[in-house]
């Protein structure tokens, strides 16, 4: 990032290397044939506006205007250190900047962790994160209740933050300790996350006489479902406006992936429309009752809180359902959304067909969805294949 005041100018790394190829000179950020160019472009964007922020605070605060004024600004003493927490918490607080949330918490958390394994790491420098201090702290984590799955999500952090330290030229590649430690010695065997065509059929006929209360959360999950697995927080910007004859579109908040959906036309999916049609509980637009307002008037923080404190409360009743049912597998909003993805691939549907329903960039994280076929679906699929 180039600065320039009165006619001199500073350069200042930014965490990217790239070929041209991926790179769009007249817009200066990265084009779609970059694999992670929409969090990249936020990233390169929250720097610009601390850049920004910077050059007005120095405005309205009637400093000197210069380039020296602006590095000590820009750059304060304390993150000159440039140890492994402090550069950590900058890459948290970009992500933060970006409107990346879940990012941002999965790398507070990392550091969190991090902290109450060694207080004395605040003060590491990258080079003091190498293969020993990782297995002690993998022998921390178990030793306090953390699983494969836990441990991969803390480690995975780390390693991001260590290649972003490789490639700011702060820790050389000599120093990267994921040569020797394998983070995938951690991948768990898959947990079983969709229902069967019998559970979810227990579910399509409830019956609500003594639970009228878990009405709108099951009628939302099974939304959810027809919906394409429709994700949580998607569903719950959800317009009536947005819907023309059972057909709508959306942008996932996640992936920015755009989605055509046509809502199946059947006995259920009526049910599940009319009672939301008649269930109003607050004068807005949208569907399902989640948002009291236009989400326009909450900031982002408070619509984040709001999507969660639903989630929760539907989790509890959903929970009682599915023990009324006597369903085994725990029932939530990713329920929902791998049950679809499991029963359209045994439905003989495409991985790709697949990935595109539920707005995937990448086949990889559609494959992590999709449950394995047990041995006598295997035999009858099989037996007669000559």
């Amino acid at each position: 990032m180039r600065i320039t005041i009165n006619r001199k100018s500073k350069f200042y790394k930014t965490p990217y290397n790239t070929l041209p190829k991926y790179w769009n000179e007249k817009t200066s950020e990265f084009n779609s044939k970059n694999k992670n160019y929409i969090q990249d472009n936020r990233i390169l964007t929250s720097i610009k506006q601390h850049a920004s922020k910077v050059i007005g605070s120095m405005i309205e605060d009637q400093q000197e205007f210069n380039l020296q004024v602006f590095d000590s600004l820009f750059r304060p003493k304390d993150v000159k250190k440039l140890n492994f927490i402090p550069y950590f918490k900058k890459r948290k607080d970009l992500f933060n900047e970006a409107g990346k949330i879940s990012s941002r918490n999965s790398y507070n958390d990392t550091i969190s962790a991090l902290l109450r394994y060694n207080p004395k790491a605040v003060d590491y420098p990258f080079t003091n994160i190498n293969y020993s201090f990782l297995m002690d702290f993998e022998s921390y984590l178990r030793a306090n209740g953390c699983h494969d799955g836990g441990i991969g999500v803390y480690m995975r952090n780390i390693r991001a933050v260590f290649n972003d330290g490789i490639k700011s030229q702060i820790v050389s590649e000599e120093a990267y300790p994921f040569k020797d430690y394998k983070i995938s010695k951690l991948k768990s065997s898959k947990v079983k996350r969709s229902l069967s065509k019998h559970d979810l059929q227990l579910l399509l006929d409830y019956e609500f006489s003594t639970k009228k209360e878990g009405i709108k959360a099951l009628y939302a999950y099974l939304l959810s479902f027809y919906c394409r697995g429709m994700n949580f927080t998607d569903l719950a910007e959800l317009k009536w406006d947005d819907i023309d004859l059972s057909n709508f579109s959306y942008t996932r908040n996640k992936t920015k992936v755009n989605l055509n959906v046509k809502i199946p036309n059947n006995d259920y999916t009526k049910k599940i429309i009319n009672y939301f049609k008649t269930y109003r509980p607050y004068n807005t637009d949208y569907i399902l009752p989640i948002l009291k307002k236009d989400i326009n008037l909450y900031t982002e923080e408070e619509l984040k809180m709001r999507k969660k404190s639903v989630l929760n409360h539907y989790g509890k009743l959903l929970k009682t359902i599915s023990l009324d049912c006597g369903i085994k597998t725990k029932v939530n909003f990713y329920t929902a959304r791998h049950t679809f993805a499991t029963l359209s691939l045994k439905k003989g549907l495409s991985t790709v067909m697949i990935k595109q329903a539920l707005g995937h960039q990448s086949i990889k994280t559609t494959e992590t969805y999709l449950e394995d076929f047990c041995t006598e679906e295997l035999d009858i699929a099989f037996e007669n294949i000559i």
